[in-house]
């Protein structure tokens, strides 16, 4: 299978790389890893940021509480023959919030290179047999940009005792609970991005920018521009898009006051279905400008707008999602709903986009042609989970504060759309497991 100097994983690893992977995990297989109960994925929230997914969409369930469905591009290879990955059309990811738990299911039917006989739940013999002799099947996955590469290494196979060696032996990575990752050092992603930020310090102050769609760094002098400035030094293209913005890490620009963790659109009410109807309604308008602006605490009227913010469908008591249906929902004083965000849109924006984010100081240069230097604090966040954030959004440690307008130009309404969810600085460490200080200056 491998060449002279490559191992069988390595082999495998080399496959996937060629079919696009830019990581490759794996994990050793336990019997109740099968079709019937599905594969175990972990128990944190990792994993969800880990493999590219589709959107989260909720569903209750009998006696495990609410869970969440992702579907998930996910293709079987043959590292034997020369034949092109078969996608199984039915994969997806499943949350169990309550537990919290994520498997994988649906990942053999309709796929002509599944490893069905692999999969199969084990008879109590078979049971047995396999944790007395410690026989394992391993698990490879290629994570690709938007969709994800498999293979099963038989029981006992070369692959399932490499596998166990490298664990055992610590010459693997542990990444998103239960696997494991072979890092080279071309792909160290916390040593790329501190090399970057690293050249971006010693390189001084840059004069407040953003990035074009052409590749092209114009100058930019809004409130955010530190932000923006920031991402232009990466080649970033503002987009929208919930994905993290460099080798897996997500950048945030932190000066000083509260910190803008992510700023998801609503997808519902009036806001939604007429954004200028929702400005005339609840904000403050003149003849060429509507803006719609303010801290929208959780359950206290905003005495401008007279909105109300709600987490409706949740149970604080176990800090959990009760009803797939709910979510943030901005009412009115008649009850009406001027915006909502469903659980199933913000647990998707979160779940894809804050596994790993760099907090990067920055001192601001100047009044009106700004510039700004980053560095040399470096705060490095890891795992935020589904729980400690739900936590505080209930408990308005995350917190609602918009800064929406619609400017009259050239004989049209032309919107500026920036639905904020910021944290105060002091609760950052709140919502991750692991926080890292680094100094630019001693690297």
């Amino acid at each position: 299978m491998a060449g002279s100097t490559e191992s069988p994983l390595e082999y495998v690893s080399r496959k996937m790389r060629q079919l696009g992977a830019s990581r490759v995990i794996f994990k050793l297989l336990a019997n109740n890893d099968n079709s019937k109960q599905q594969i175990y994925f972990g128990g944190d929230f990792d994993v969800l940021r880990l493999i590219p997914h589709g959107d989260l969409q909720g569903a209750p369930t009998k006696d495990k509480g609410l869970m969440f469905k992702a579907p998930v591009d996910l293709s079987w290879i043959d590292i034997y023959h020369d034949v092109p990955p078969a996608r199984a059309p039915g994969a997806q990811l499943i949350l169990y919030p309550r537990y919290p738990e994520v498997r994988l299911s649906g990942f053999l039917k309709g796929c002509s290179l599944a490893p069905s006989a692999l999969m199969q739940p084990p008879t109590l013999e078979e049971r047995a047999q396999r944790e007395i002799a410690q026989l394992q099947r391993c698990l490879v996955l290629g994570i690709c940009k938007d969709r994800v590469l498999a293979y099963c290494g038989p029981f006992d196979g070369d692959v399932s005792k490499e596998a166990k060696a490298r664990i055992t032996q610590s010459r693997a990575s542990p990444v998103a609970s239960v696997f494991y990752e072979i890092v080279h050092a071309a792909l160290d992603t916390r040593s790329l991005l501190l090399s970057k930020l690293v050249e971006i310090y010693k390189g001084g102050p840059v004069p407040s920018q953003k990035m074009s769609a052409t590749g092209q760094a114009d100058a930019y002098h809004a409130k955010n521009a530190a932000g923006y400035t920031l991402e232009s030094l990466f080649g970033i293209v503002p987009n929208g898009r919930s994905e993290p913005d460099y080798e897996g890490w997500e950048l945030k620009s932190h000066g000083s006051g509260a910190v803008t963790l992510m700023t998801p659109e609503p997808d519902g009410g009036t806001y939604r279905a007429d954004l200028g109807a929702f400005l005339t309604q609840y904000g403050v308008c003149g003849p060429s400008r509507r803006d719609f602006t303010g801290k929208h605490p959780m359950d206290v009227q905003n005495e401008r707008s007279g909105l109300t913010l709600r987490m409706e469908g949740y149970d604080p008591v176990r800090a959990e999602v009760a009803d797939p249906e709910g979510g943030l929902i901005l009412r009115d004083r008649t009850g009406s709903v001027a915006a909502a965000w469903t659980f199933n849109k913000i647990l998707t924006h979160w779940s894809r986009k804050h596994s790993q984010t760099a907090y990067v100081s920055y001192t601001a240069i100047g009044a009106e042609n700004r510039s700004f230097k980053f560095g040399p604090l470096v705060h490095l966040c890891e795992g935020a989970g589904l729980k400690p954030f739900l936590m505080a959004m209930h408990a308005n440690v995350i917190y609602y504060d918009p800064g929406i307008n619609m400017k009259f130009l050239d004989g049209k309404w032309v919107p500026k759309k920036r639905n904020q969810f910021r944290v105060s600085w002091r609760n950052i460490g709140q919502l991750y497991e692991r926080n890292e200080l680094v100094s630019l200056s001693e690297l």
